[in-house]
């Protein structure tokens, strides 16, 4: 099985919002995070936020969440017009098959925070603490149920 069963898909819907949400903040923050070692040649401003994103680790208040096949092709697409997308993916016949695409925008609020809004109507924005390690974004929210933190890497 592909997915972890959720017997909510409300839940389930809202997880991987928040997935998409966390991808995006990252983005932002890489691209704001530069180093002034370069300061004498031109200036490097796009965001470590942007690019391509799949999803390696996923911890639940601190337990690591197993990731299926098909979580795994999963993918994160920031833009630097502010602007994300996300493909999710679920087991049907033996197969990985796309079963929607979030969009939504970002915005870097510096100091590793992240403010992402999805597309969705009725949705809220969430702020999300992102870092980089080389190609490595971590992604970390809180809420009413506790902390998420992803961890993806670059494509």
């Amino acid at each position: 099985m592909c997915f972890k069963v959720v017997k909510n898909k409300k839940i389930k819907l809202i997880m991987k919002k928040i997935f998409l949400l966390l991808v995006v903040s990252i983005s932002v923050c890489m691209t704001s995070c530069k180093s002034d070692d370069d300061a004498a040649g031109p200036a490097d401003t796009q965001d470590k936020f942007i690019g391509v994103w799949k999803i390696t680790q996923e911890f639940e208040n601190g337990v690591e969440q197993t990731l299926e096949t098909c979580d795994l092709e999963s993918r994160l697409t920031v833009t630097d017009d502010q602007k994300y997308s996300g493909a999710s993916y679920d087991l049907e016949n033996e197969t990985c098959v796309l079963q929607e695409t979030l969009t939504g925008g970002w915005e870097n609020l510096g100091s590793n925070k992240y403010k992402i809004t999805p597309d969705l109507d009725g949705e809220e924005a969430i702020e999300a603490t992102i870092t980089f390690s080389g190609n490595t974004m971590t992604i970390v929210t809180n809420d009413e149920d506790g902390e998420l933190k992803e961890i993806l890497t670059r494509v």
